[in-house]
């Protein structure tokens, strides 16, 4: 009787552990890694499109910015509810009339079809630049058109709307949702939705708010987070912040409004970010970062077949020292492939890698003399090793006085 209420006993608790497994699977968000631009270890994000091309947020600066990997754009509601791209809330900096001159309000006064008749100025608009003959693009007319993947940058109060709209179009795979709002609020929001892709969110410098707010992200599944400071020194650069991610998850900072530490958006800039930990980019500058991403790639390649092809070095007839040196700039060369590496840093290992192999030096090794390195762990591990040593001569020496007896 005692064996079958084992039986019953462990068929229930797997039964719960299989459904609570299928719970979690089936109500976990959506991976964004589904979408194409994130199959590359370094992600580009165009910021309003190819707006040195075309005026910012147009559908010709969207559709051109493409080729780049993820585009994103800002996305308002008009007065009929749907939805445009605009990145300010009045019309003021991008839109003109048919003559030339501004148009001001705000951008939820007019309807769509209104503030289509309107033109924009050139690229990232303001007086200074001039009339187009291009006009407001609403979200539809973006996603009708090829296949874009964008990232939508919007608020929590107008996301019920734009989601809504994405999905009446059936183009939820196509798009990640990026807010404007603190993390707690997103996670709001959003609440059970889960046929969506969408960013968490930490701006700021305080190390506790962004491990949690990346810790939260992990247990909703959501793979990128978007970290800023203005602080270069700040917290949010520190190997330690980093090391919070898990495997699966990305760090994202944008290199507008000086919220990369006001660092510059440029190749020195994305090195040194890249260097720290992170992963998706987004700039003003894609064609340039496109360049750099393909360029690191190739150096990795070159990288990995150096790995490859001094991995298996007999090392018996060099010197200790050169053996050693050799031995460090492979090791640190493997660590470079698995991770994802800024181009300084893929070029360095590249370099020590060749230098090292070409410097072995055949010779009498030397005597090497082995020191204990005394640590915490090591010191843990002795302590149960002996305790255990002790815990069994005390069992085999009561055996024995019990088989006597």
């Amino acid at each position: 009787m005692a064996l079958n209420s084992k039986r019953i006993f462990s068929v229930i608790i797997s039964a719960i552990i299989l459904s609570t497994l299928f719970f979690i699977n089936a109500n976990a968000s959506k991976n964004i890694d589904t979408l194409t631009a994130y199959n590359t270890e370094i992600i580009c994000i165009a910021h309003r499109g190819d707006w040195h091309s075309y005026p910012e947020n147009s559908a010709e600066a969207v559709k051109t910015a493409s080729e780049y990997g993820l585009v994103s754009v800002d996305v308002r509601l008009t007065s009929d509810n749907e939805v445009v791209l605009m990145a300010d809330p009045t019309t003021d900096r991008m839109c003109v009339d048919e003559k030339g001159s501004t148009v001001s309000g705000n951008v939820s006064d007019y309807t769509l079809s209104q503030l289509q008749e309107f033109c924009l100025r050139s690229a990232n608009g303001t007086e200074k630049n001039g009339k187009t003959d291009f006009h407001p693009a609403s979200l539809e007319d973006v996603l009708s058109v090829g296949d874009t993947e964008l990232m939508l940058n919007t608020n929590c109060a107008d996301f019920k709307s734009v989601y809504n709209k994405v999905k009446s179009l059936d183009e939820l795979d196509r798009v990640i949702f990026r807010f404007s709002d603190s993390n707690n609020e997103i996670l709001k929001t959003v609440g059970n939705i889960s046929d969506i892709n969408y960013c968490g969110n930490y701006q700021g410098n305080i190390v506790f708010l962004a491990s949690d707010v990346i810790n939260k992200c992990a247990e909703k599944n959501i793979t990128t987070v978007e970290l800023g400071s203005k602080n270069g020194h700040g917290v949010l650069y520190d190997n330690f912040l980093m090391k919070k991610f898990n495997s699966e998850q990305k760090a994202m900072v944008s290199m507008t409004g000086g919220r990369c530490g006001k660092r510059t958006d440029n190749e020195i800039g994305w090195d040194d970010l890249i260097s720290r930990g992170y992963s998706v980019i987004e700039t003003d500058y894609p064609q340039e970062l496109s360049t750099y991403i393909k360029k690191a790639a190739d150096v990795k390649a070159d990288l990995s077949r150096y790995v490859s092809l001094y991995e298996d070095t007999d090392l018996t007839p060099y010197t200790s020292d050169t053996e050693k040196a050799f031995r460090t700039a492979l090791s640190e060369a493997e660590k470079k492939i698995d991770k994802s590496s800024s181009l300084s840093e893929l070029e360095n290992a590249r370099y020590n890698l060749q230098a090292s192999f070409d410097n072995l030096t055949v010779g009498e090794k030397k005597a090497v003399t082995l020191a204990f390195d005394f640590t915490v762990g090591r010191a843990v591990a002795f302590v149960l090793c002996g305790g255990a040593v002790v815990a069994a001569q005390i069992f085999f020496y009561k055996r024995r006085e019990t088989d006597k007896k």
